[in-house]
């Protein structure tokens, strides 16, 4: 269904509800067509753009003048599209467990919606299972942070927590290793062992103040990557990616050894 729109585009909650969800840019629409078509409500695209989109279907589409995506977009460089619709089910930790994935990353008070989408679409791109985020001290999905993901936010799953601290409590319960990054440590992410088995829950720090206390103990092993230059440290999103495809290339090559979890020391 195609429409014609010359004027504003109203983007805000109704009474009692929700902010919509707004993906902005191509990459982040054609996933969120792709993966949810039934959840999305219209896409917008510019009247100038000559080419289309991939995955339409019988999807609403209004054609607007390029200053109405700009207003939505608020900066975001969106390429000409943007589609609205309803935010993606979140898993529930009952839910991880049940499915009990390979690898599982955590955040730790990771603040920046930028910086979250980064690592979402490294995580996708590495064959995460999940990703878990806190349900206060981390960021909602914002047209930031779905635009940074660049479509990964539709592939995976995202486990909302009340504490991380219990949630990795309840992973370990589970079988999995716990494995905290943090530049200060004495063990190198690339020493023989240091990934001791699968399933395994990578945890990453804040920006700034990296792991709490409390989350570094409830980890069974905390590593670092080497740092052969003058930097002392990487983003977090960076870091992340670093890690995780690590990660991958020993659950892939399987050079480790996937000790039973009744093993852990």
């Amino acid at each position: 269904m195609l429409t014609e729109a010359a004027g504003a585009v109203n983007a805000a909650p109704r009474r009692g509800g929700t902010a919509p969800y707004l993906a902005v840019g191509r990459h982040a629409v054609e996933a969120f067509l792709a993966a949810r078509p039934h959840d999305v409500d219209r896409v917008l695209v510019c009247r100038d753009l000559a080419d289309t989109l991939s995955g339409l279907g019988h999807v609403r589409v209004e054609y607007v003048v390029r200053d109405v995506i700009d207003r939505l977009a608020q900066g975001l460089p969106h390429q000409g599209v943007a589609a609205l619709g309803r935010h993606p089910s979140a898993w529930a930790l009952d839910d991880l467990i049940a499915a009990q994935p390979e690898i599982v990353l955590v955040l730790d008070e990771v603040t920046d919606p930028r910086n979250v989408g980064a690592i979402l679409r490294s995580a996708e791109a590495a064959g995460v299972g999940a990703v878990v985020l806190a349900r206060d001290r981390a960021p909602q999905l914002t047209p930031a942070l779905v635009k940074a993901s660049a479509g990964a936010v539709e592939w995976v799953p995202i486990v909302r927590v009340v504490n991380i601290v219990r949630t990795l409590d309840a992973l370990r319960a589970a079988g999995y290793w716990t494995i905290g990054l943090a530049g200060e440590s004495s063990e190198s992410l690339y020493e023989k062992g240091a990934i001791p088995g699968f399933p395994l829950a990578l945890v990453v720090g804040s920006e700034g103040e990296g792991m709490r206390q409390l989350v570094r103990r409830s980890c069974d092993r905390i590593v670092r990557i080497p740092m052969l230059g003058r930097s002392s440290s990487l983003n977090a999103s960076i870091a992340a990616a670093v890690a995780l495809f690590e990660v991958r290339r020993l659950a892939t090559d399987r050079l480790v050894g996937a000790a039973p979890p009744g093993a852990k020391p």
